[in-house]
């Protein structure tokens, strides 16, 4: 079609594609049984037709060769002897004795027509068709104007005689057809009638339970879960239907669920909210009360707090009077069960009701405002699945609480533990590194000390020691001008001389040494150390044992090698001081991702929470260093048992220079 463009086609077929399968499951089923039975019948019908019109064709065409042999043979004497006359009755009576007949007409052996029973003449066109020779015979359908006709030609006398023609009428053949196609299609039409009738009454059988299905499946789609669709069936729809009612089920569940932690953790987020602004301990714990208080409304409460020492300890309150508070926070008062709960093996990671406080009880006893709870709500405050303390929330004897409201104290007491422990840790580190600026103020004050100290050592062995030393050099020159005649004195005086500028160098290089190696620069730390060692061995008399590995050919870093060494001769330092060891042992291993500095004594060890406490400026001077190149300073050691000291420089480090 002109201007029909394939878009317009593809819409045309999405249209009516849209159209098809937006009817009703019913009718389709319904058009499916009617298609499938009208294919049926129309195929039955044109199977049969077919098979009794070839049949009938069949049957007629066998007859008609029945009819053309007898009259060929009753034909033969009556040409031979020329009796015309009775070849006509023979004609006359075969068209009478077989209504199929339509003409018969006999052709002598010169092709001349010797008897027929046309009115007039046989037409032209029949000469033409259907030739026989001698022998069998021939069939030939033709087409007339009254229709088709079987024409059969049988041979007289094997043709000496000539042939008979004998023209069968298809009429009767077609009318039989007609009928039987006619009862077919009868047949199929009430087939129909009957099936759509059975297809209505069992796809409403059937497609029930689908709109069931259907009409629940929208109810829920519009959030309305307590819809459940009716189960009519055994079948697969049967089964469907069960798992789509077990489906809601589980999304109702769901549902409440979501809709309970939504709950929980608004009163969570409100909880952290407020909790978020305390800026000390205090405030924490009064943020924590107000909250708890709110979210599970009761009407007052207090939190208890486990020490380090695993005593516990009254921290907060809401809602309490103040004799409750000076009567229960004196160590002499008979605590409450649940500060025992967290030493003891029993679970103790879901809230619990107590009925049997003792504090509530005094209370109770005494007339006091609080003694009309009777109850009280504990609820652990948990920190990295340990306890760090409980919050008791009292209540009235009314109150109940159900297994939401519990849960939601129990998500509570875990927030709130956190932001305590979270809290005490930021104490802890603040108070550390207080501890830690103070500590090194009086490590820069002890360093700047030190520092003037030798200042002034070196400046009193320069006077002392190099200044005398020259001024005797300046005396033993004048000596020597003056002994310039005496060659003998001349020697004796250079040689004196010359040992007195060789104290002079002595004293010069170990005090550059004190100062820092020259070796640490010009062959590198292994060096340096093994000759700090060989001396450290030969002022101390220990046994040292030093292990190099991976510095064979290369060079760390400048600031490392520094580090390093000023490490682990300070560790050296205090083992010959504190140790009263007997055996060090000092490796260095530089590996592909660290640097390992380790020296370990046999001596008599200490305590190094102790030391660090006490403020141990050498302990606090290596850490420092280490952490100043980004490695990791730690000691190990306990009284009797000696002590290592163990420096780890990262990956960062760990590269080499030529």
């Amino acid at each position: 079609m002109r201007g029909f463009s394939f878009g317009q086609w593809r819409q045309w077929k999405q249209f009516f594609w849209r159209k098809v399968t937006g009817v009703s499951i019913r009718y389709k089923l319904l058009g499916m049984v009617l298609l499938a039975i009208l294919a049926l019948g129309i195929a039955v019908t044109l199977l049969v037709q077919a098979e009794l019109e070839a049949n009938l064709r069949q049957s007629l065409e066998e007859r008609g060769v029945a009819i053309t042999r007898d009259l060929a043979e009753d034909a033969t004497d009556l040409i031979l002897t020329q009796d015309i006359f009775e070849l006509n009755q023979e004609i006359r009576t075969t068209l009478e004795t077989n209504p199929d007949v339509r003409y018969v007409f006999i052709v002598d052996a010169q092709g001349q027509v010797v008897a027929h029973s046309f009115p007039e003449r046989v037409p032209s066109g029949l000469f033409a068709i259907n030739h026989v020779d001698g022998e069998g015979w021939g069939v030939q359908i033709i087409r007339t104007d009254e229709g088709y006709i079987t024409d059969i030609a049988v041979p007289i006398f094997e043709g000496k005689l000539g042939v008979a023609r004998v023209g069968l009428s298809h009429e009767r053949l077609e009318t039989a057809v007609s009928d039987i196609t006619r009862r077919l299609q009868i047949v199929t039409l009430i087939t129909l009638f009957v099936g759509s009738l059975t297809v209505l009454l069992l796809t409403r059988i059937l497609t029930r339970p689908v709109f069931d299905l259907l009409k629940a499946v929208r109810a829920v789609g519009q959030g309305d879960l307590t819809m459940r669709a009716p189960v009519h069936m055994e079948d697969e729809i049967g089964e469907l239907t069960i798992a789509f009612n077990a489906m809601t089920d589980d999304l109702a569940r769901s549902r409440n669920e979501l809709l309970q932690q939504n709950q929980q953790l608004t009163v969570l987020n409100q909880i952290a909210w407020v909790i978020s602004g305390a800026r000390s301990l205090r405030e924490v714990i009064d943020a924590a009360l107000r909250g708890a208080l709110s979210a599970l409304d009761c009407d007052a409460g207090w939190i208890v707090l486990l020490q380090e020492d695993g005593s516990s300890q009254f921290v907060g309150s809401k809602g309490l009077s103040e004799d409750f508070l000076a009567r229960e926070t004196r160590e002499d008062i008979e605590a409450c069960y649940c500060h025992k709960l967290m030493h003891t093996e029993e679970p103790w990671q879901q809230p619990r009701i107590r009925e049997d406080c003792p504090r509530l009880k005094r209370a109770l006893a005494r007339g006091e405002p609080e003694g009309c709870f009777r109850h009280h709500l504990t609820v652990p405050l948990v920190s990295h699945n340990q306890p760090i303390g409980v919050l008791n929330l009292a209540f009235s004897p009314d109150k109940v609480f159900s297994s939401e409201k519990l849960k939601l104290a129990g998500a509570i007491g875990r927030q709130v533990g956190v932001a305590i422990e979270a809290e005490l840790n930021r104490q802890r580190l603040v108070a550390e590194l207080e501890a830690r600026e103070a500590l090194r103020g009086q490590l820069l004050e002890r360093a700047l000390t030190a520092q003037e100290e030798e200042r002034r050592r070196i400046a009193r062995e320069l006077h002392d020691e190099a200044g005398q030393a020259l001024t005797s050099l300046m005396v033993g020159l004048r000596l020597l001008e003056q002994e310039a005649a005496s060659p003998e004195a001349i020697l004796h005086r250079t040689s004196v001389l010359k040992q007195m500028t060789n104290d002079v160098l002595e004293n010069l290089h170990r005090l550059a040494m004190d100062l820092r190696p020259a070796s640490l620069d010009h062959v590198g730390l292994a060096a340096a150390l093994r000759q700090y060692i060989d001396l450290y061995r030969h002022q101390t008399g220990l046994d040292v044992q030093l292990e190099v590995v991976g510095l064979e050919r290369q060079r760390l870093p400048s600031e490392v090698e520094t580090t390093l060494y000023r490490i682990i001769q300070e560790a050296l330092t205090n083992v010959a001081r504190h140790a009263q060891a007997r055996h060090v042992g000092v490796l260095l291993e530089v590996g592909a991702e660290r640097i390992v500095a380790i020296v370990e004594d046999d001596g008599v060890g200490f305590d190094p929470e102790i030391s660090q406490r006490n403020g141990r400026l050498g302990l606090f001077g290596m850490r420092e260093r280490a952490e100043i190149i980004g490695g990791v300073f730690t000691i190990e050691s306990a009284p009797g048992r000696g002590t290592t000291v163990f420096v780890e420089v990262p990956h960062v480090y760990s590269y080499f220079s030529g």
